[in-house]
Formats: C-alpha cells, sequence, structure tokens
C-alpha cells in the first residue's frame, strides 16, 4: 500500500506529463492534421457571408468530412471598440452575449478564431483614424486596441487567432487602409498565437466596384468568394500546404470576361507562426 510521500510523487509524476503533453501539443499541432476543430469567425456585417463560403472551401478540401466547423459570432455595427473597451480590455455587450457564449462552446475541440475587424471608433469618432506611417500615436494606439481584443480572445478560449483588418471602404479612405499599419505593428510585438490575416483590403480593393453591393460599402457575392479564398489560403499557409487550383478557379463564377487578375499583394508580414 503507498504511503503518503510515495502518493504524492505519483501525483507530481502525472502532473509533469500532463503539462509536458500540452506543451507539446501547443507547439506541434497544425491545422489540417486530421482531428476536429472549431473555426470561429468574429466580425460584423462586412462578415455575413463568407463564413459559409469558407465551410464548403474547407469541406471540399478534406474530401467532404466536416473536420473543421466554422461557426459566426458576428453582429452588425461592431469593430473592436464595440466588441470590448479599448481602455481597458475589458468586453462590452456585444463579446458577452455572442462571442464568448461561442467560444465557450467550442471549449471541447482546438478553437481558431478568424476576425476580421477595424479600428473605428478606437480614436474617438467613427471617421478618425491613423493618417499615414507617421502617425506614430495612433498606430500604437490601434496597435494597443488590438493586443486587447487579442489577449482576450486568448483568455477565453481561442487556441490561434489569425487577425485581418477591414475590406476597402471608399468613403473612409485612407483611415480604413492605414489600420493594416497598426496590425502590422501589433504582429511585431509576438503575442504568442496571434498573426496576421489576409489582407482582404488590397484584395477587394483590387475588384472595386464590381466586389460590393449597390451602397459599395458591403461585399455582394464576388466581395464575399474573395474574402472566403483569402481566408482559406491563410489556413492552408499556416500549414505550408499549397493552394488547390479549383478553389482559386470559384472566383470566375462570378466575373464576367475578361477577368483581371488577382495580384496577390502582401502589405501585412505574417510574422512568426506560433502553433496552437
Amino acid at each position: 500500500m503507498l504511503n503518503r510521500k510515495s502518493s504524492i510523487a505519483i501525483l507530481l509524476v502525472v502532473f509533469v506529463l500532463a503539462v509536458n503533453t500540452t506543451v507539446a501539443f501547443a507547439e506541434k499541432a497544425r491545422i489540417f492534421d486530421g482531428k476536429e476543430k472549431t473555426v470561429i469567425v468574429n466580425g460584423y456585417s462586412t462578415s455575413y457571408k463568407w463564413p459559409s463560403l469558407l465551410q464548403k472551401k474547407l469541406d471540399r478540401f478534406t474530401d467532404g468530412k466536416r473536420l473543421m466547423s466554422v461557426v459566426s459570432a458576428t453582429r452588425g455595427g461592431t469593430p473592436i471598440a464595440k466588441w470590448i473597451d479599448v481602455k481597458t480590455g475589458q468586453p462590452r455587450d456585444a463579446w458577452v452575449k455572442v462571442l464568448k457564449p461561442k467560444l465557450k462552446q467550442a471549449e471541447d475541440t482546438p478553437t481558431i478564431v478568424l476576425a476580421q475587424q477595424s479600428l473605428q471608433w478606437v480614436f474617438g469618432e467613427r471617421t478618425t483614424g491613423i493618417a499615414d506611417k507617421n502617425d506614430v500615436g495612433r498606430i500604437k494606439q490601434g496597435a494597443d486596441a488590438i493586443a486587447k481584443y487579442a489577449k482576450l480572445l486568448r483568455a477565453d478560449g481561442a487556441d490561434l487567432v489569425f487577425i485581418a483588418m477591414h475590406i476597402y471602404k471608399k468613403p473612409m479612405e485612407p483611415q480604413i487602409g492605414n489600420e493594416r499599419l497598426a496590425l502590422a505593428e501589433l504582429i511585431k510585438r509576438k503575442i504568442p498565437n496571434v498573426i496576421a490575416g489576409p489582407d482582404v483590403w488590397t484584395h477587394t480593393k483590387q475588384r472595386y466596384p464590381q466586389a460590393f453591393a449597390q451602397d459599395k460599402l458591403h461585399p455582394n457575392n464576388l466581395g464575399a468568394e474573395i474574402m472566403a479564398q483569402k481566408w482559406f489560403e491563410t489556413l492552408l499557409q499556416y500549414d505550408n500546404l499549397e493552394i488547390p487550383q479549383w478553389s482559386c478557379n470559384q472566383i470566375r463564377l462570378f466575373m464576367p470576361d475578361p477577368i483581371p487578375p488577382l495580384r496577390n499583394l502582401e502589405y501585412i508580414p505574417n510574422g512568426h507562426k506560433p502553433r496552437f
């Protein structure tokens, strides 16, 4: 029969093994490893359509198996400043009622968050933003806001977080496009398991106004397909996987001939690639 010291020693060994196993998983896990995962999309009205298209691409890539379940956690009119208090980092109503329950429901599987966000209202008025690359004060302020948002995502259960900024928004340029400067600054901080998503601003600007609805603000079906494709490519590139040609061809379904090339311009560095 084990004495008290022996029992404590065994428990310590078990604890150490458990910790080491968790760390090993965190360092070596891949997205496409044949295991089930939950992919939560967080954003607002510009992210209403593309998550369902992304789901179809992921299903086809995994031979019809639903290994990655795409879940929408979106609410209209909610850039980062409407999800969290950008000064304190505390969650707001949308976070508590929309996002956190989705993270809670996914706690039994590795959870990836695809955040397509914006810094509107971070600097006060909605139209106030980063003027240019020399606007270092607001670049830092924007990066600080994104950092608080990302850290709260991680604290509430996200294992891996990809962050992209807003699509092209003609009435609010160049401030919207310059949000990417804040994201680039954030990536330099190397927050564990927080990396840059696709540059959807460039890819939607290339197809303006064809990729936009009649209001020229929200994406139409082509715009949604472009975003789904770029997010699909981001997930594949994380694992250094080849992008299937069939996924690129799907954009052609929404375009009349002749089809201008969708140039692969990268504005934001991908930064380090931590394993979740």
